[in-house]
C-alpha cells in the first residue's frame, strides 16, 4: 500500500503539481490520508485495521506511530485543531470511533472509544471548527444516523447527540465553517452548528442546530442538541446514485456559502447559498467517466480536488463568470495503481490532501484539560 501527495504551485492559468510518492507500510488498501493543521504530519487509514502517523519533511517521510484498536477496515481519519493538542480520530467498518491523543513522554494513547451499538459501519468523521470552543466530532454511519461526540472539558467525559440524516445509510459528513452565510439568524447572536450530509438515498442535506442561549455547549446533556433540515432545491435529490462525499468550502470572507458533493452517478455538484433566506441550489461542475469517490478543497477554498474511479485526481477552479474549469490532473502509474475492486463495501481508496501551509500563525492557547 502506497501514499502519494501533491505540492501544488498555482501559475497564471494552470496548476503545476510536484508529486511525492512513498510506501506507507500498510498491509492492505489505504482508504484515507489527512494532513494535520500545519501540514507537517500525515495520518493514513487502511483495511489492515491500523492508522499510521508520519512526520513529513520536504524530502523525507518518517513513520512515528502505528495506532491500533479497530476490528475492521478503517475508512477515515481526522485531526482536531492543535489548540486541543495532538488528537486524531478514526472510524471503521467495525462500528467504532477511536480518538487518540499524543502525550509527552507517553506516545499515542486511546482517550475515547465510541461504539454505535449496532451492526453498522461508521463511514465518515470530521472535527468541528475550533471557534466553538468545544471539541466535537461528527460521525456518519450506515444506519443513517449522524452522531456528535462532544467533550465536556473533563478527562475522558463525553456526551453523545444523534439525529437521523436518512432512512438509509449516511456516507459523508462535513461541518460548516464559522462565519459563513446563514450561520446566524437575524436577532440571534449565537453561531449555529451546521452540517452537510451525503446519504445512500442519493440526497445531499443541510442541517442546523442552535446552541444554548445560556451556558456552554460542553454543559449540554446527551441528546439535547436538535438538528433541523434547511431547505434545498429538489429537496437535495439531485444525484441519481449514492452520494459518496460532501465538503464545505472554507470561509474566506466571500458572501456565498459553498458545499461540493460527489456521487456514484459520476457527477459533481456545487451547492450555493447567497443569503440566510435563500434555499440551497445546485450547479453541475462536471460529469466524469467513472463514479466519483472523494472531493476536497484547498486551504484557501479556491481550488477543488476531485478523486474518481478513473484513477485520476482533477483540480478545478471557478472563473469570474462562476463557471468551473479543469486546471490540472494527476493519474496513477500502472505500477503504483491502488485498485479498490473487491474491497469491503467497495469503499473509495483515494484522497487528495490539501497543499502544505506555510507561514501559518500559531494556534490559540490549549485548553487546560488537554495540556500535556
Amino acid at each position: 500500500a502506497a501514499c502519494r501527495f501533491l505540492d501544488l504551485q498555482e501559475r497564471t492559468k494552470m496548476i503545476e503539481a510536484e508529486e511525492i510518492y512513498f510506501d506507507s507500510g500498510h498491509e492492505d488498501h489505504v482508504h484515507d490520508i489527512q494532513w494535520d493543521y500545519y501540514a507537517r504530519r500525515l495520518a493514513t487509514a487502511s483495511s489492515d485495521r491500523t492508522v499510521k502517523i508520519f512526520e513529513v519533511g520536504e524530502k523525507s517521510q518518517e513513520l512515528i506511530a502505528t495506532l491500533t484498536g479497530h476490528d475492521g477496515p478503517v475508512w477515515q481519519v481526522a485531526w482536531a485543531h492543535p489548540c486541543f493538542g495532538n488528537i486524531v480520530a478514526s472510524c471503521s467498518y467495525d462500528g467504532q470511533v477511536l480518538i487518540y491523543t499524543e502525550k509527552s513522554g507517553e506516545g499515542w494513547q486511546t482517550v475515547h472509544k465510541w461504539n454505535s451499538g449496532k451492526s453498522c459501519s461508521v463511514n465518515s468523521i470530521q472535527f468541528s471548527p475550533y471557534e466553538f470552543g468545544v471539541l466535537m466530532l461528527a460521525c456518519a454511519s450506515s444506519d443513517g444516523y449522524v452522531t456528535i461526540l462532544m467533550h465536556t472539558g473533563q478527562d475522558n467525559c463525553w456526551t453523545t447527540h444523534r439525529f437521523a440524516a436518512s432512512q438509509l445509510g449516511c456516507n459523508a459528513v462535513s461541518w460548516s465553517p464559522v462565519g459563513c452565510i446563514g450561520c446566524r439568524i437575524e436577532g440571534d447572536e449565537h453561531e449555529a452548528l451546521r452540517i452537510a450530509t451525503g446519504t445512500c438515498d442519493n440526497a445531499v442535506r443541510f442541517w442546523r442546530a442552535q446552541p444554548p442561549a445560556q451556558g456552554e455547549l460542553s454543559a449540554l446533556p446527551s441528546n439535547s442538541l436538535q438538528f433541523i433540515e434547511e431547505q434545498s432545491q429538489h429537496n437535495g435529490l439531485i444525484h441519481k446514485e449514492w452520494v459518496r462525499d460532501v465538503a464545505w468550502s472554507p470561509y474566506t470572507g466571500v458572501a456565498t456559502c459553498l458545499v461540493v458533493s460527489c456521487s456514484e452517478d459520476k457527477r459533481v455538484y456545487i451547492w450555493a447559498k447567497n443569503s440566510p433566506q435563500e434555499i440551497w441550489y445546485p450547479k453541475l461542475v462536471s460529469t466524469f467517466n467513472a463514479p466519483v469517490w472523494k472531493v476536497s478543497w484547498s486551504a484557501a477554498g479556491n481550488i477543488l480536488a476531485v478523486s474518481s474511479g478513473e484513477d485520476e485526481v482533477t483540480l478545478w477552479k471557478e472563473s469570474m463568470t462562476h463557471e468551473w474549469h479543469k486546471m490540472g490532473a494527476t493519474s496513477f502509474d500502472d505500477e503504483k495503481e491502488m485498485n479498490t475492486q473487491g474491497d469491503n463495501n467497495n469503499h473509495p481508496a483515494s484522497n487528495l490532501p490539501p497543499p502544505p501551509i506555510s507561514g501559518q500563525p500559531p494556534p490559540p492557547p490549549m485548553p487546560p484539560q488537554f495540556q500535556q
